[in-house]
Parts: structure tokens; sequence; C-alpha cells
């Protein structure tokens, strides 16, 4: 919740175990496993009925079915090189490119990690048939990245930039090495390895990143590590420097790429909220990637410029305080906003500040976090710092239902994801939709305000709505209205309120009605509802 404004906590299930709840299984966030989504993507897509769409959305149906044709043709190579290694009995050949396979058919290009190591060469000295089905096996790959970085440029000039980004993604899959999609993601190389140009000039500075103490000059990591801190030009003990830190007006903070976070908590807790929120960065500029960069700027970075948002001014980090216990959060704020002991963080638009506590009874739940760093990261783009309110007329929705869509972005390992259907906001939301029968027509949810919305005696269930409908506009037959969403976003969020008092309606931006859009949500709910169910009934089958 962005200013002063209370953001229910989320929808909590009674005592009745309903199908939402059911499905949820233990814990706030369902893991997330691939074979689910690829599950839901197509139930969704064979039982939506024939639409017509506006011509936008039938020019990327045209795209997809190009993109389908790209894939169908490297998996038929991929199977002949299976076959062949098959006739030569290269077995780990056979293996290799089966496994790749199956990734194939699981693939998310959103949550696909981005190896840091430069690719070794294949060796020389490898037995003949070897190296001969492992040079094939990267040619194929490297020929597909190449299709692949082609078609996404022409794309994203048809003006899909959300589809284009994915393709890049893909491509850095495919070919990890590609110097010219290791630009656009905002990589150079450095030795062997790739790196941001905040990593690499901090590592050319001698500084280097320590999991639990942040950046340190190289040589203080030895005495940090043996308990010894630097304060003030000093050395001190770890306890000393943790006296002095307690007075939030001498919090440590912790500088990263484009974070600065002070916190009166622990150099280790700072250090690790850091880390997370620069995985939660580089996540949500590659879901909102048209939201950061106008078309122009896309042209550009699409030709080979560099991307201008990978490498900011040290003076414009995106600021948050977390304090060490709630009573000092709450005698921080409670002049500005009476109601903050309703919350559990806030974002400030006046002083450009979020603000946490360290919450012992949710230890690793991080939605608030990532709830209030959503609107912060749509709130302070740009160079100019100019102060404004966002949705005050209408589609306030979308500012809410955007933030909470993000609560729900997890991390298993280094594979990152947003969306995961099983999370509670929508599962709340297909409840409340399906079981509650609480619907209130989009039209009409799109005409409320910020006082409208925030104020309604149904808040509640207007966030589990707003939450849901982020979802479907999303993820919906592949992210089709996606950009058209993103551009409202943009539109909402902008700095001239020419623009933001009047921003477009999705009604306009995807040309499909408002009454047929309210149909395509109920129907996509359900469709979802029915695919998790599936799933739920298939695995308790399975482990009996």
């Amino acid at each position: 919740m962005p200013v002063q404004y209370h953001q229910p906590k989320p929808f909590q299930y009674g005592s009745a175990k309903p199908v939402a709840q059911q499905v949820a299984g233990a814990g706030r966030f369902g893991g997330f496993c691939c074979p689910l989504w690829i599950l839901l993507t197509v139930s969704m897509m064979l039982l939506m009925p024939g639409q017509s769409f506006a011509q936008n959305s039938r020019a990327l149906e045209t795209y997809q079915k190009q993109y389908e044709g790209l894939q169908a043709d490297f998996q038929e190579k991929l199977k002949q090189l299976a076959q062949s290694c098959q006739q030569d009995q290269q077995l780990d050949g056979v293996q290799a490119v089966t496994q790749l396979l199956q990734e194939l058919q699981e693939f998310d290009p959103q949550s696909n990690p981005l190896p840091r190591v430069v690719r070794a060469e294949i060796p020389l000295n490898l037995p003949a048939a070897e190296r001969v089905w492992r040079l094939k096996l990267r040619s194929l790959q490297e020929e597909q990245a190449n299709d692949l970085f082609l078609f996404s440029r022409k794309v994203l000039h048809a003006g899909f930039p959300s589809y284009a980004y994915d393709r890049i993604l893909e491509t850095a899959f495919h070919n990890p090495d590609h110097r010219s999609v290791r630009l656009i993601l905002g990589y150079v190389r450095n030795g062997d390895e790739w790196a941001t140009p905040f990593e690499k000039e901090m590592h050319d500075r001698k500084q280097q990143w320590h999991p639990q103490y942040g950046w340190l000059p190289a040589s203080h990591i030895a005495r940090y590590e043996k308990g010894e801190r630097y304060v003030n030009g000093r050395w001190k003990s770890a306890a000393q420097e943790a006296e002095i830190r307690r007075d939030f007006r001498n919090a440590w903070e912790i500088k990263t790429e484009h974070f600065l976070i002070k916190t009166n908590h622990s150099l280790e807790m700072g250090v690790q909220l850091a880390t997370e929120m620069e995985d939660f960065y580089r996540q949500f500029h590659q879901i909102f990637v048209g939201f950061f960069n106008t078309p122009e700027q896309l042209n550009k970075l699409f030709e080979g410029a560099r991307n201008p948002f990978h490498r900011r001014n040290n003076n414009t980090q995106h600021v948050m305080h977390y304090y060490s216990t709630r009573e000092e959060y709450l005698q921080r704020l409670q002049k500005e906003i009476p109601q903050i002991a309703l919350t559990h963080g806030i974002y400030l638009f006046g002083d450009r500040i979020s603000h946490f506590y360290h919450r012992p009874d949710a230890e690793g739940d991080l939605g608030t976090l990532y709830h209030e760093a959503t609107h912060q990261l749509f709130y302070e783009t740009g160079l100019i710092r100019k102060s404004r309110q966002v949705g005050e007329k209408n589609h306030f929705w979308a500012i809410e239902g955007i933030a909470c869509y993000m609560e729900s972005f997890e991390k298993k390992g280094n594979v990152f994801r947003a969306g995961n259907p099983n999370h509670i906001r929508f599962n709340a939301a297909r409840y409340r939709l399906l079981e509650d029968n609480y619907y209130v027509p989009f039209e009409t949810f799109a005409a409320m305000g910020r006082n409208a919305f925030q104020n309604s005696p149904n808040i509640s269930p207007n966030y589990s709505q707003a939450s849901g409908l982020s979802h479907f506009f999303m993820h919906y037959k592949g992210g089709e209205y996606r950009d058209a969403f993103i551009n409202q976003m943009t539109q909402l969020y902008s700095l001239n309120s020419r623009i933001s008092n009047h921003a477009q309606s999705l009604e306009e931006l995807t040309g499909v009605s408002y009454a047929e859009l309210d149909r395509q949500y109920k129907t996509y709910s359900a469709t979802l509802q029915k695919a998790l169910d599936e799933r739920a009934l298939s695995l308790q089958t399975q482990s009996k």
C-alpha cells in the first residue's frame, strides 16, 4: 500500500475447506513446478471459446504460431541428433538431448537463470564420437538462439515488447554467451565471467561481495569474518558496532546496485534484504520491460545500445528502512499516518522511502516487502523526481492489484518466478468469485479512483478481485493482454498529469469490450481452478 492507505491482510479461509484452500496446500506459497504451469497454459487455451479480438491480438496470435514453427523445427533436429547418438551408441548424447527436449516442454523464459561463467570450449581431446555430438548440439542451440534473436526483433517492431523480451530470455537459454543478448540484459564480459557494469566497477575498485557483510574492500573480509567491524575509520568488535547501530540514526547502510537498505536490526539482516531486493529487481524489470523502456529505447536496446536502467547513478538507489522492532516503526510513522498500526509495511510517496519492521512471527514471509517495493519501483521511474498522485480518478484497482500480484514472487534455488496460481492472493480471488459469487463488473471496478476503492466497505474482496484480474491480464492465453496491461500502468504512473489522469481503459487497449472481459475472466478463473483441482487429485492419487 502506498502512502497512508490501508492494505488489507490476505484473505484467510474459515473452518470450511473450500476447493481453493484444498489446492493451496500448507504454507503461504505452494511450491511451483513447471509441469503444472504447462498444464494450466494448455488447459486454459483449449477450454477458452473462440473470440473476436482486436488487430493487435490477432497479430500476436500470428507471431505465436510462427514461434511454434521455430520450436517444432528445432525439436525435430534435436530428435534426429538423438537418433544419431543412439545409432553411434553415444548414450550420454541421447540423455543430453532428451533432457533438453524435456526442458523445452517445461520452459518458462521468466524463470531461466543465467550462468555467470562463460562457457568453456568443447575439449579437443574428447573421443571423436562424443566430440561430434557435443559440437552438433551446441551448433543447433546457437542456430536456434540466432533465429530467436532475429524473431524477437521482428516481434518488438510489431509492438509486443513483453513477448519479444521473453524470446530474448529464451535466446540466452540456448546461447548464454550471445553478446547482443547479454548487452540487452545488462551484462558485460569480465574475464571469464558475465557481470553487470556496477559489479565490474566494484571489482575494479578491489571491492568484493560477501553474502553476510555486503560489499567490502577485499582487504577487510578476513577481519570481518573474525568478528571485527570497521566503523567511522576505526576497527571495533561486532558487539561494539551493534551497540552503536542500535540507534536508527546510526543504523547500518547497505548499498547495492539498486538499493540502499538502512537498518538497526543487524548487518546480516540488511545484507539479506538487499540480496532479496536485487533478485526481485531483476525479475521485476524482466516482467515489466515495456514499462521501463519506451518503444524508442527498446528498439535502440535491441539494436545494440546499452540499457540505461542497468547502471544507476550512485545517488539514485531505492531507499528502504527496516526497523528492529514494531514499536520503532510505529514511533517513526505515527504522526504522519494515524492508521499505521494496521500495516506491516508502507511506501511513502513524499520521502520516497519504504518502511518495514522485523517480524519474528513471519520469518521468510516477504510478501509485504515485495508489495511495497512494487509501488516504489513503479513510482520512482525515470530521472525526474516529481511527486504525483497515482490512480486518483480511476483504475486504482490496477495499482494495488499488480502489487498484490508481485507478492507471489518466489525463488527456488536460482530459479525465480511470479504468478504462482496457488498463491494465497489468487486462491482468495477465485474463492470470492467462484464460491462467494462476489464480483464487481469490470467497467464499474475500473471506474473507481483511490478514494472509492480504499474507502469501500468491501475493500477486502475488492483487493482479492484486483489480484485475480491482475493474474488474468498477465497470463490469459499466454500473456495476450500483458502488454496492454503494462501500457495502462505506464500511463497511470506517467509524470505527465494529462496522461496519468486520462489513462486509457483496458477496453480500449485490448480492443475487447468490458462485458467480454468479464466473461473471459470468469471462464479463465473457473478453468484455472479446474486445472488446479485435477492436478491436486492426480498428486493425491499418486501418493497412495
